[in-house]
């Protein structure tokens, strides 16, 4: 597969990019406790640097009781570790302590019961072994301490080595050479005022499969394989996403180029979007999200939600061939 065969249509970027200038974003969104809790600086980077090491393929990750869901259910979690200042978030104790012990402590924790056997969490040896790993990365690199991680790279994200994203890429959890997870928890140390990037022309878009998704059913990807083209409409298995997904990061850098918007802030939008108003459920199909509340509405100030805020740009709206694309399905611990 060449990825001349998934381009950019960048008119259709310039499309969105004019909808997207006439939103506006909630101010509370950014100032959610999870990323402002007054906790000590080392505890809240611990919370955030943990919480994203683990968080991929969550589709089945919810609690009936909180109804919440994938990631906002994360957030729920590891503030509550935070809180207890549990071992789960204890680079010593995770490095020392036995994988069984952590998947039990972890599935409990994300169960509403607190019994590990009702846990939503699946991959939970996977995400642990992440975690481990995460841990023993940060005691050899920077003595374990998250703060001296963070000052190490100087604000830089490519640092004759000592970059953001070139230590973290030397940690398991954060490998993916599209820096999916580097990314959100970048997006997230910023947001919590921890972080400030000095050379933010090297940020690459966080790219999950709801971005993926949306993107496609937009139409600022146009995918020219036939054979890909079938595979992603039908759900099937790929050996790689690659070419797609690079794609999308180049279209997500042509939107925030045209609109003016930071290029962190175009995840709060398409993956919201894809979490809640353009998944199995369409809210222009549908006539509703498939989460209660809409995610999307929790971070755009919209006056009401019966239309989907693209509707008039969306090169899916109403054309059953491009709502039927879907993200490409790859097994994969990167997003």
């Amino acid at each position: 597969m060449h990825e001349s065969s998934v381009v950019v249509d960048s008119n259709q970027c310039l499309a969105i990019s004019n909808t997207l200038l006439l939103m506006e974003f909630r101010e509370g969104f950014t100032r959610r406790p999870f990323l402002n809790h007054p906790l000590k600086k080392e505890t809240r980077l611990a919370m955030l640097f943990y919480a994203v090491a683990v968080c991929h393929q969550t589709r089945s990750l919810k609690s009936a009781k909180s109804n919440l869901f994938g990631w906002d259910y994360i957030e729920k979690v590891f503030l509550n570790l935070a809180r207890r200042k549990s071992a789960l978030i204890s680079p010593s104790s995770l490095e020392l302590d036995d994988e069984h012990q952590i998947a039990k402590a972890l599935g409990s924790a994300f169960a509403d019961d607190g019994n590990a056997l009702n846990t939503t969490l699946d991959r939970i040896e996977e995400r642990v072994g992440l975690m481990k790993d995460l841990s023993r990365f940060l005691n050899h690199v920077s003595g374990g301490s998250f703060t001296h991680l963070i000052e190490k790279t100087e604000g830089l994200l490519y640092n004759n080595g000592s970059g953001f994203y070139e230590l973290l890429e030397k940690a398991e959890a954060f490998g993916d050479p599209l820096r999916k997870k580097s990314s959100f928890l970048l997006k997230l140390l910023i947001d919590s005022g921890l972080f400030r990037i000095r050379d933010a022309e090297n940020y690459i878009p966080i790219m999950d499969y709801h971005m993926q998704r949306v993107l496609l059913r937009l139409g600022c990807i146009r995918i020219n394989d036939l054979e890909l083209l079938e595979a992603i409409r039908k759900r099937s298995p790929l050996h790689t996403d690659q070419p797609v997904r690079k794609a999308c990061i180049e279209a997500v850098n042509e939107i925030s180029r045209y609109s003016g918007i930071e290029v962190w802030k175009m995840n709060d939008i398409f993956w919201s979007l894809g979490r809640s108003c353009c998944n199995d459920t369409m809210l222009c199909l549908d006539a509703h999200c498939s989460k209660e509340p809409c995610t999307f509405q929790t971070i755009v100030l919209i006056p009401e939600h019966k239309n989907c805020s693209f509707e008039s740009v969306c090169s899916g709206y109403g054309r059953e061939e491009t709502r039927l694309l879907w993200e490409p399905i790859v097994e994969t611990h990167y997003y």
